[in-house]
This record gives C-alpha cells, sequence and structure tokens, in this order.
C-alpha cells in the first residue's frame, strides 16, 4: 500500500521515519518499505493510525544483498547518516566502485532484485577473509515523502508441493 511521510525522528539515536498508515491499514512489525528506486527499510514499530519505519541507514538494520554484475553475496548494514557497508563480502570476490547493489530475496523481508545503492569505497586489505565496502544508498531519505509498503511477500517458487502431493518430473 503506498504511504506518506508523516515525520522524521530528529535524535542521531536512530534512523527512522513515521509513515501515516498502520494497524487499521493492514501494517505489522517487520513488513517491508520501498519507493520505486529502491529499498527503505523496515517497519519498526505499529500503531493504529501509524507506523515508525527503520531505515537502512540505521545501525540496527541488516539486509541481505549480492553486487549485481558479479553476484557476490553480502550483508548490508547501517553506518549512520546516508551510508550502509557490506558485510562479510569475501575478499575473494569482485567489487568495484560504482557497483549496483540489490537484494538477494533471502531472509524473508525483501523480494529480490530491489535496489539499494551504489559502491562508493573498496577496501581489500586489514579485514581478516572480508573485504570493506561502503555504499550509498540509492533513495536519498532526506528527500522522501511517499513509500510503499509490501503487505504480503509472492511464493519464490511457483513449483511448491501441494499438501500430499509430489511435482512430477518431466521425462527425457
Amino acid at each position: 500500500i503506498g504511504a506518506e511521510v508523516i515525520g522524521q525522528d530528529p535524535s542521531s539515536w536512530f534512523k527512522s521515519v513515521t509513515i501515516d498508515k498502520g494497524e487499521r491499514d493492514g501494517v505489522k512489525q517487520g513488513m517491508a518499505v520501498v519507493s520505486p528506486i529502491g529499498i527503505i527499510g523496515r517497519i519498526l514499530k505499529t500503531a493504529p493510525h501509524y507506523a515508525t519505519v527503520l531505515l537502512i541507514t540505521d545501525y540496527n538494520s541488516a539486509v541481505d544483498s549480492i553486487v549485481q554484475r558479479t553476484r557476490a553475496k553480502a550483508i548490508v548494514e547501517g553506518k549512520g547518516e546516508n551510508r550502509c557497508q557490506l558485510k562479510y563480502l569475501l575478499r575473494t570476490e569482485e567489487v568495484a566502485i560504482g557497483d549496483a547493489v540489490v537484494t538477494s530475496g533471502l531472509g524473508g523481508n525483501f523480494p529480490k532484485g530491489l535496489m539499494v545503492g551504489e559502491v562508493k569505497k573498496v577496501d581489500k586489505k586489514g579485514h581478516g577473509v572480508f573485504q570493506y565496502a561502503e555504499l550509498v544508498p540509492s533513495v536519498d531519505f532526506a528527500q522522501l515523502e511517499e513509500v510503499f509498503v509490501i503487505m504480503e511477500r509472492l511464493p519464490s517458487s511457483p513449483l511448491k508441493e501441494e499438501k500430499g502431493k509430489k511435482v512430477k518430473k518431466s521425462k527425457k
């Protein structure tokens, strides 16, 4: 459902916004929030007429993601302000400045392939088996006015077994 941003957290402790949709609209804690240009965050808490969205830039936010060009897997974690970092990105994986990072579809919150942001800095030294990469979200949170709450996840595979029935394999 579409929602309007009606408030922003003025503190530096949490990076969040308040939207004008809540429990009466079917919004629940943990639901994904997106915009046409990328992901915003997750519903942190709800009230009857509004909800609080924890932004992906918040230190408490983590999103399972992949580097679009190389398919390298990582977790995007918030770093405050308008920055995020790629965590658990193996040093052996190829990643470059300018690479797009998208949601992986894993973790159960965001559908696969939604834009997260763009890699702005890469450092392969001094981080053990992992490399450090910083990313700028695709969404400018200072200009955020309208968002969409993803109310329901679509099944990841159309070939689900029905209860008591087996999926038939094709013959060669």
